[in-house]
């Protein structure tokens, strides 16, 4: 690929105000650490476009890029979603980051088909276990396999070919909707910890590349987890894994580092914020 590709964020605020990973209401963290991701990436990209619902609209709508307002279901344990309409509404190259991914140093992403961040190291552990639920919901897919033996990180994921792209936003629906009609029988599943969309998203892209004969480009392309740090320490690369992000000396770092290099957005992002709780504030004791 030639020409640098757009980079896309995507945002879905209320599975994150509603005990996300027992979170509780993460929502302050999560503007602040979204509003640091993009802005990196506006330093080193022409290119930058983010989606968010309606929730998250009046506290981001500010950020120099532009700022798609979308409307999602009401439905918290799909927090991939956002991701997923916002990959369904390009036409041309693209890469989109999670909101936990910070470039900071302008990278390449030099690909063919596709790019994957990394393969997982967990199938074992959070995916095969899933796969006793959605094996029998999934029949009528002719990409899936059943025990596909590993799975992918989507914290960076583009597509260059756009046939593959819709290949893939069409595996995803007809998943979505084979889970969502037997969404009750996997409360099991949740009650130990388990999360579809890790199947919905990612293991099911696996398998869509695999019967197609894809071998996506990989940003960390090694099983070891320290030389995958030390290819993303080399690529000016970071993400925040799962609820790492919400520790609290992490919180303050996002927040510290968006306040020191990008003093005028922050303070942007920080008025509206505060505002935002005022109202609410005042709507509690009226």
């Amino acid at each position: 690929m030639k020409k640098a590709p757009k980079i896309i964020f995507s945002l879905d605020a209320a599975p994150l105000m509603n005990n996300r990973w027992k979170q509780g209401n993460r929502l302050v963290e999560t503007l602040y650490m979204t509003a640091l991701s993009v802005l990196y990436a506006h330093v080193w990209y022409r290119e930058v476009e983010l989606f968010v619902d309606r929730t998250a609209y009046p506290f981001l709508y500010m950020l120099p890029c532009k700022v798609n307002v979308m409307d999602l279901p009401d439905q918290h344990d799909l927090w991939m979603k956002a991701k997923i309409k916002a990959i369904q509404e390009q036409d041309r190259p693209f890469v989109h980051l999670d909101t936990d991914v910070f470039i900071t140093k302008p990278i390449a992403f030099d690909f063919g088909k596709c790019i994957l961040e990394r393969k997982e190291a967990s199938y074992e552990r959070h995916y095969k276990q899933q796969l006793k639920f959605f094996n029998p919901l999934v029949k009528g897919l002719p990409h899936w396999h059943e025990d596909l033996g590993y799975s992918f990180n989507c914290g960076v994921l583009g597509f260059a070919d756009m046939k593959l792209k819709a290949d893939f936003v069409d595996a995803y629906y007809r998943l979505e909707q084979a889970y969502l009609q037997q969404r009750e029988a996997y409360t099991k599943y949740k009650q130990i910890g388990y999360e579809p969309c890790i199947v919905l998203e990612q293991y099911n892209l696996a398998c869509l590349l695999d019967s197609q004969n894809i071998k996506p480009t990989l940003m960390l392309p090694f099983d070891s987890v320290k030389k995958q740090a030390e290819r993303a320490k080399q690529l000016g690369y970071n993400h925040l894994f799962g609820i790492t992000k919400y520790r609290p000396e992490v919180v303050k770092e996002i927040e510290h580092q968006l306040f020191k290099i990008f003093p005028y957005w922050y303070a942007q992002v920080k008025v509206a914020i505060e505002e935002e709780l005022q109202r609410e504030s005042a709507v509690l004791t009226a």
